[in-house]
């Protein structure tokens, strides 16, 4: 692992547009387990370009961003040479941010950033389902789920040397398969006009949102939140099945946590131990829930560590 001594060295730039509205800047000191600093908010509402943000951030800050190493957290994929910017109408190009920094940017989805930010310490994590808490220091396969403003899922493989692998998905757009004619019915209203109902459709839908009226009106307010509970551990459970994550799932994001607190025991707990639904594989699985502080911005940091440390190990 790189050893960097931080005397004198520029600090790292940490950016996250994964916000509607916001962009969010801080700065980490070259480390192999950066902590984030000096954290800014933007408000981009009304703001031409991507570029425009960065030029009065580094106006209002009194920076140069000019040889900066930046990491760049983006809700989304975060492939290819262009890149349009979810929940804004603003596209980035690599070639144009390295331009600008004068260094190879390092651009990954706000999910993988979130996993990467698990390994490091600074997070709350609580178990859901299985005894001990994750190990990153061990080889295996863990999976992340988080719902807040979208969602999105991730894939974490730690190898035998101890090195991290964090892999991109858009699991949250896949199909959603209902379990009973309740979630046929709320399936169908949600999806509207749209050929299929997708899991970030059911999984962000508000407790008041009129959508549950329409479809289960039967059903009480305080049933709401118990229903989509089991609807995320469904969804952690065939996550862990598809993307082979047998050491566990980890949750995360603000609207998962106001799920699992609304039945955090019965219904989440339920879905990762049913034979009959799940299967054998099921059976000794284990899910967290994961707090984590500044999450994005730490994992962003985190990722930026690993860029380096190839980077130097490939000059050597």
């Amino acid at each position: 692992m790189m050893n960097l001594g931080v005397q004198g060295a520029s600090p790292w730039l940490l950016i996250e547009a994964s916000r509607e509205g916001v962009l969010r800047f801080a700065t980490a000191m070259p480390s192999a387990r950066p902590r984030i600093a000096d954290l800014y908010e933007i408000n981009v509402e009304g703001v031409p370009t991507f570029t425009d943000t960065l030029q009065q951030y580094q106006r209002e800050k009194g920076l140069h961003l000019r040889g900066m190493q930046c990491a760049m957290a983006i809700a989304g994929a975060a492939s290819g040479e262009t890149i349009s910017l979810v929940r804004s109408r603003w596209t980035i190009s690599r070639a144009g941010l390295a331009a600008y920094f004068g260094t190879e940017p390092v651009i990954l989805n706000d999910v993988a950033a979130r996993a990467w930010a698990a390994r490091s310490g600074t997070g709350i994590i609580e178990p859901l389902r299985g005894a001990g808490m994750p190990t990153f220091d061990k080889p295996g396969r863990y999976g992340m789920i988080m719902v807040e403003e979208g969602v999105g899922a991730a894939i974490m493989d730690i190898a035998r040397d101890g090195s991290v692998s964090v892999l991109e998905t858009e699991a949250g757009h896949m199909d959603f398969s209902p379990a009973n004619d309740r979630e046929e019915r709320l399936a169908k209203a949600a999806r509207g006009t749209y050929a299929v109902a997708s899991w970030e459709m059911l999984l962000m839908l508000d407790r008041l949102d009129p959508v549950w009226t329409t479809a289960c009106p039967e059903m009480l307010d305080t049933e709401r939140p118990r229903m989509l509970a089991n609807m995320l551990g469904r969804f952690a459970v065939n996550l862990m099945h598809s993307f082979g994550a047998w050491q566990g799932m980890l949750i995360t994001g603000s609207r998962a946590a106001r799920m699992l607190q609304a039945d955090s025991r019965t219904h989440f707990g339920a879905a990762f131990s049913t034979r009959r639904n799940f299967g054998r594989l099921v059976v000794g699985s284990a899910a967290w829930r994961v707090d984590q502080h500044e999450a994005v911005l730490t994992g962003a940091a985190e990722r930026l560590a690993q860029s380096m440390d190839r980077r130097l190990n490939a000059a050597a």
